[in-house]
């Protein structure tokens, strides 16, 4: 089962939610962006459960894949990383028509995003949050953003994904606490504008 929502914001964008989605990457990306040459940029622990089935998939569908691991962990969010992935970038010839993939929960989503919105002054990316709370909150919205010292995400940009990839088998892997996270968000909607939503929680909440 596969839902699609049209996203309308400063510029409009699919949200594809479903299961198993994650080895279609490279036909979305062929199909919708005719994207030849791509960038997965994720983290240490997303990286080993998740990135080979996302680069087979690229592979099978004719586009050069490179990849830029971080560790994982809000430490990470920083200007540094951000300066060593834009060299990244520029090393491996990133053009505007290429495809920056931001495969991870927050964290690498905010990074990613802030990079895509910078380097070329802009190039395309997309959202494939692997955590709960990225999948309902930072990946959709366009918020993106580091940290400095003074404080989190005081640098950043409002930049919006070209498509973001919801594939909810990733929760699987979540450890109890980082999932609780992400329900508390949804309890958090739930609260603000949805009695539907809050009934449904709490008579098939456990």
């Amino acid at each position: 089962l596969m839902k699609t929502i049209n996203v309308k914001a400063s510029n409009e964008y699919d949200v594809i939610i479903g299961e198993n989605l994650l080895s279609n990457v490279g036909s979305y990306l062929k199909d919708k962006f005719n994207v030849e040459k791509s960038v997965i940029i994720t983290d240490d622990i997303v990286d080993s459960l998740y990135s080979q089935v996302i680069e087979k998939s690229l592979f099978e569908n004719d586009i050069e894949v490179f990849k830029y691991v971080i560790e994982n962990g809000e430490q990470s969010k920083n200007g540094d990383n951000f300066l060593k992935i834009c060299e990244f970038l520029a090393e491996n010839h990133i053009t505007k028509s290429d495809m920056v993939i931001a495969l991870g929960g927050g964290v690498v989503g905010d990074l990613a995003g802030f990079v895509s919105a910078c380097f070329l002054r802009g190039i395309k990316f997309i959202q494939i949050p692997t955590t709960l709370l990225a999948q309902v909150d930072s990946s959709v919205g366009g918020k993106t953003a580091i940290d400095i010292k003074q404080g989190k995400n005081l640098v950043g940009a409002f930049y919006q994904p070209q498509l973001v990839i919801c594939d909810y088998s990733t929760l699987s892997t979540l450890k109890p606490e980082i999932f609780t996270d992400g329900c508390a968000e949804v309890i958090k909607y739930a609260v603000i504008g949805n009695k539907g939503l809050f009934n449904h929680l709490s008579e098939n909440g456990k």
